[in-house]
């Protein structure tokens, strides 16, 4: 009966753990998305280029990156309360604080992207570069590259630095 019980939790932990994965997949693919459109396009786009290119950002953010941010959102949450714990520990504490500002950070890019995407319509409609577009969209990948190190970094110590810990409980399971 309590292996039952055991193995339940193991498969409800390890069910999170994958939506926690697939969450990561779906953020990371809007940046690397989002870095090869602003490779095709080149250093000096034409104005449709640039329309086209924010329709498809635009899409993005509601396919991968809103969805992929409330799979890892719900995940961590549900992980920290079932098997580590809030802020308990130097490595998880890290992991929950990088997501913290993971959330904060796609927030910004995603209001910062529908404005950059307001401008490059605009931009298309009187056939007219505006200034602003290029330094809002600077801003936009700078914040873009900042999430991707923090997805990266949160994924990697989430995958290496628990070992110790997982080997610790699995033990205490045996046991």
């Amino acid at each position: 009966m309590e292996h039952q019980t055991l193995n339940k939790t193991s498969n409800f932990i390890k069910t999170f753990q994958l939506l926690a994965i697939i969450g990561f997949i779906l953020s990371l693919g809007s940046i690397f998305s989002s870095i090869v459109m602003n490779f095709v396009l080149g250093s000096s786009p034409s104005i449709d280029s640039i329309y086209w290119e924010r329709l498809f950002v635009s899409k993005i953010i509601f396919v991968l990156i809103i969805p992929g941010l409330i799979l890892i959102v719900v995940s961590a949450i549900i992980l920290s309360c079932k098997q580590y714990g809030f802020f308990r520990g130097k490595w998880i504490t890290i992991v929950q604080l990088l997501i913290i500002l993971i959330i904060i950070n796609s927030i910004n890019i995603t209001l910062l992207a529908e404005k950059v995407t307001a401008i490059a319509i605009h931009q298309q409609q009187i056939m007219t570069a505006i200034p602003k577009y290029v330094i809002l969209k600077s801003m936009e990948d700078m914040f873009g590259a900042f999430n991707m190190m923090m997805l990266l970094s949160s994924l990697i110590i989430a995958i290496y630095l628990p070992l110790d810990k997982k080997t610790s409980i699995q033990s205490t399971l045996e046991t």
